[in-house]
């Protein structure tokens, strides 16, 4: 029996391709305004309605006295959707070596907006939403008093982190005239083969839980762990023997 196709979701090839990155980062930009209006012009809410499903009352929602108009819980979930699209933003147009076609562009993108829209609708869901449980204030700090929420943050603060510098690490290292073709493995890479990647999940997996609870938050985890296990490092690593053959031939 033929081994099973191992399927990678990234261009390995090292070229400029500022239409697909181009529309990539216009498609994340836009992501940040999509989610705010889910909750300001109240389309989340008419959605979750539609689905059979009891929203959170605008009272819990909207603060018309803040700049943003959202109720603290909900500024600090619209800054969670923000954090994520700079990152990737900054990740494309500052670290990434690899093509991006235009069909790419759109599929990450795309998948990205989909992620934060679930945790968008979840957060406006009575059900699943840490509306309830917030301090009737409006501070954030209060927010973050929150024991779910507190974590939920936090892990999503260090995943970014975590990424974005083991990300810059690699970036600077190969770089560097005397490192070309060499596989990296210093900084934070040093610490796992793949960090970067657990990075992604652990704030993958902070921000489900400040928007969705617990159960959504395992839920997320379990997602991306399985598929980072099962597809992204084998793929990784297979390309990874067949780099540290070349280089050594």
């Amino acid at each position: 029996m033929a081994p099973k196709e191992l399927r990678d979701n990234v261009s390995r090839v090292k070229k400029p391709s500022p239409v697909g990155k181009g529309l990539f980062v216009c498609l994340r930009m836009a992501d940040v305004l999509w989610q705010y209006n889910l909750f300001y012009r109240g389309w989340g809410t008419r959605l979750i309605e539609k689905l059979g499903g009891h929203p959170v009352h605008s009272s819990q929602l909207l603060y018309p006295a803040a700049i943003s108009g959202l109720q603290p819980y909900y500024v600090l979930v619209s800054l969670l959707a923000l954090g994520s699209s700079l990152k990737q933003i900054v990740h494309i147009v500052f670290v990434s070596e690899q093509a991006m076609d235009v069909g790419s562009g759109i599929a990450v993108a795309c998948f990205n907006t989909v992620f934060n829209t679930v945790n968008t609708l979840l957060s406006l869901w009575t059900l699943t939403s840490s509306a309830a449980s917030v301090p009737k204030s409006n501070s954030l700090l209060d927010t973050l008093s929150v024991p779910l929420i507190a974590v939920g943050v936090g892990a999503y603060s260090l995943g970014l982190l975590l990424e974005a510098t083991s990300e810059f690490q690699r970036k600077t290292f190969k770089q560097d005239p005397k490192n070309q073709g060499k596989p990296y493995g210093g900084g934070l890479f040093s610490l796992a083969t793949n960090i970067n990647y657990g990075a992604y999940t652990i704030w993958r997996t902070g921000y489900a839980l400040t928007c969705g609870g617990l159960a959504f938050g395992a839920t997320t985890f379990t997602f991306f762990f399985h598929d980072f296990a099962s597809r992204g490092v084998p793929v990784l690593d297979q390309y990874m023997s067949e780099r540290v053959s070349l280089f050594l031939a």
